[in-house]
């Protein structure tokens, strides 16, 4: 354990102490109108409507329309749109901010992302079914890409090129024993992390280093659920790997997760996945034969607290290592460790801000390709225009211990960059 680990632990962990032992709120996972778990961020119902600024109220009343239209029908639709210029203080020649998988383009106005999910009964009772599937497209939908032929490239066809993705299809089944026992199998979204995929579900627009580097985004398998009790849920189940649709070796990998919430003002998840994830000879991409026997594990722990009726607390934390994945000596072990906290606070209905602060370390470079520690610290201001429409703008600071952030000059390197975003969207 590395001794800047050693000095954070104890004071990440009277944090989370305080935060369970004087406040307990947490959002949930899953959110009211029936998002899959692992949206960390998902805001609650929103009550009452937020009046919208003139004509935007039209928007607001289609949308209500096409909402009201589908539950009638006992089905479920919601949809989302993240466009954004952003820009850093560096000027990177390639127009590119490193480190940033997501959303790392500079002196641009891009479509981040555009979302529609549609939706049957996605919280069955006992003995029946239910199923969703999300289509996003924009260029966040290329980052997420899914390994869809198995060959360990990504992109290596013509669908892997497109800036379109399925993120989840899935069905779902609630086994009539005991308190339910809940399957589901398909494309889902990861468990672990405490942000996600879609930018207007989290307290800031970009995604921190622990959702870039320390965990997958999507799994194809089957997970199984039972709700031990009101406080405690237990989640297992088997998937083909990492960002995978079919396997790019022969072995799948194992998931799980414990959720722990006592009452609505505190809850934690603790995730993990274990299994091969290195692609095997003779596929294309291989990295080397044999490779099933090398490990990828994560462990991966999510808090959310209400420390008061209008500020929260979210907090994250991932340990990883995998067997002879080290990029700077070659056939040896490799780890990383990681840990982020998320300050918000809801000033009105209308506005919001966020405050994040995080740090990485990649002690064998096998996750950013560089040995290095990561940090950044990032503000976001948030504004509802309407009930559904909303602008935000961020700052964030990055910083390494190494010099690998480009700047205007091919042959210049520094260890901080600093950006702006302004981001414009929508989400029902």
């Amino acid at each position: 354990m590395s001794t800047r680990f050693g000095k954070l632990l104890p004071l990440l962990g009277g944090v989370v102490a305080l935060a369970w032992v004087n406040t307990t709120w947490a959002q949930t996972l899953v959110d009211t109108e029936g998002e899959p778990e692992g949206y960390a961020a998902a805001d609650a119902e929103k009550e009452p409507k937020i009046e919208p600024l003139p004509p935007l109220g039209y928007f607001d009343e289609t949308a209500d329309g096409v909402k009201n239209w589908f539950n009638k029908h006992d089905l479920y639709i919601s949809s989302g749109l993240s466009t954004a210029f952003q820009w850093s203080f560096n000027e990177p020649y390639d127009f590119k901010i490193p480190y940033r998988t997501l959303d790392n383009w500079h002196s641009r106005y891009f479509v981040g992302l555009w979302q529609l999910a549609m939706g049957y009964n996605q919280n069955p009772d006992l003995n029946e079914f239910g199923g969703l599937f999300r289509f996003d497209t924009g260029r966040i939908s290329r980052k997420i890409k899914a390994d869809w032929n198995g060959s360990g490239i990504v992109p290596d066809t013509d669908w892997e090129h497109d800036e379109a993705e399925l993120e989840e299809a899935y069905l779902v089944y609630n086994v009539p024993i005991g308190n339910g026992l809940t399957l589901k199998g398909g494309k889902f979204v990861t468990l672990l992390g405490a942000e996600v995929i879609e930018p207007w579900l989290n307290p800031t627009w970009s995604r921190g280093f622990l959702f870039d580097f320390a965990i997958p985004f999507t799994h194809t398998g089957g997970l199984a659920t039972y709700k031990v009790s009101d406080m405690v849920s237990v989640t297992a189940g088997g998937v083909i790997g990492w960002d995978n649709v079919e396997d790019n070796n022969s072995s799948p990998s194992i998931m799980g997760q414990i959720a722990v919430s006592p009452n609505d003002r505190a809850a934690v998840y603790v995730n993990g996945i274990y299994g091969p994830e290195q692609t095997c000879y003779p596929n294309p991409g291989a990295t080397q034969s044999g490779c099933n026997r090398n490990k990828r594990g994560v462990v991966d722990v999510v808090g959310n607290f209400k420390l008061t009726d209008d500020l929260g607390f979210i907090m994250n934390f991932d340990y990883g290592s995998e067997d002879e994945a080290s990029a700077v000596n070659p056939g040896r072990h490799s780890t990383w460790i990681g840990a982020s906290g998320i300050l918000t606070y809801q000033f009105t209905k209308r506005f919001s801000s966020a405050v994040r602060g995080e740090w990485f370390s990649d002690a064998q470079g096998s996750r950013t390709g560089v040995q290095q520690d990561l940090w950044n610290v990032t503000f976001d201001f948030k504004t509802m225009l309407s009930e559904y429409i909303y602008t935000r703008v961020e700052y964030r600071h990055d910083e390494s211990d190494q010099g690998v952030f480009t700047t205007s000059s091919q042959n210049i390197f520094i260890p901080g960059d600093d950006s702006v975003a302004i981001e414009l969207g929508y989400y029902f």
